[in-house]
């Protein structure tokens, strides 16, 4: 038996409408007793292709008979069921996010959610450009050689999109912004920048409302978000200090000294 799940039939769905195929025309008594159901489930079965395009019902010589449609309607179906999934999978994150808030007002413990993979780890960018507070987050060159610097750009730009400040100690590498000082408030962006050797570490912090979310970068890539007030409350004072504690250095007026990147897709303001 072929397999056409990924299509969103089920096995009698399958096997009917492959029978369906070896001729050009069938009547459901004929149909049922081949494929060994009862009269009445094949008309529910035949209305189900008939429904998802695969099958059609036309009358011969007074008396309505059923033939497949092209196959090719597989594809297009499994297409589709696939979308709606993924639809439905970001549809729940978003409840899932709701949802935690309330488990946190009742619990008062912190809520945590683990991200594995390139398409899970977006799902933390779009949170992110959610995101009703400003951003605080420590930047790794490691995310953009995961990604490719294109890729994470268009990934910030989903929360400068939506007009989203963000905050960021930014390693000084040959794929920083050259010309931000005029680029990075048009893309709402504070930065303060890192020797380059002061943070190689391929792991980016952050914080956003009342959460802190750790994003790693290998192989593979692996995230958690927590949502906790006062973790999320410590992460920015501790950006603070470290913010302030670079300005100061005397060296730091120095940098960047390898950025080289010009800033590209400047949204108006």
């Amino acid at each position: 038996m072929i397999n056409l799940t990924a299509s969103g039939l089920n096995e009698t769905e399958a096997k009917t409408y492959t029978t369906l195929l070896s001729k050009s025309a069938w009547k459901p008594s004929e149909l049922a007793k081949a494929v060994g159901e009862t009269r009445t489930n094949m008309y529910k079965i035949l209305d189900k292709l008939v429904d998802a395009g695969l099958a059609e019902k036309f009358d011969k010589a007074k008396v309505f008979h059923y033939r497949a449609n092209n196959p090719a309607r597989l594809t297009e179906l499994a297409r589709i069921r696939k979308e709606s999934q993924f639809q439905a999978e970001k549809d729940l994150a978003l409840s899932v996010e709701n949802l935690m808030h309330d488990y946190i007002k009742v619990h008062e413990q912190p809520g945590v959610e683990y991200f594995h993979g390139l398409d899970q780890i977006t799902r933390i960018f779009e949170q992110l450009a959610r995101s009703q507070t400003d951003i605080h987050f420590v930047h790794t060159r490691a995310g953009d050689d995961f990604y490719s610097p294109r890729n994470m750009h268009n990934l910030r730009m989903l929360a400068v999109n939506n007009k989203v400040w963000r905050h960021a100690l930014t390693p000084d590498t040959d794929i920083a912004t050259s010309d931000y000082e005029t680029f990075d408030p048009t893309v709402y962006l504070q930065r303060t920048w890192l020797r380059q050797r002061d943070y190689e570490a391929p792991v980016e912090w952050g914080s956003f409302e009342d959460k802190l979310y750790i994003i790693a970068y290998g192989s593979e890539a692996m995230g958690v978000v927590i949502q906790s007030k006062p973790i999320a409350d410590a992460f920015v004072q501790l950006f603070k200090i470290m913010e302030n504690g670079q300005r100061a250095q005397q060296w730091y007026r120095s940098l960047p000294q390898h950025a080289m990147l010009p800033g590209v897709n400047k949204p108006k303001l």
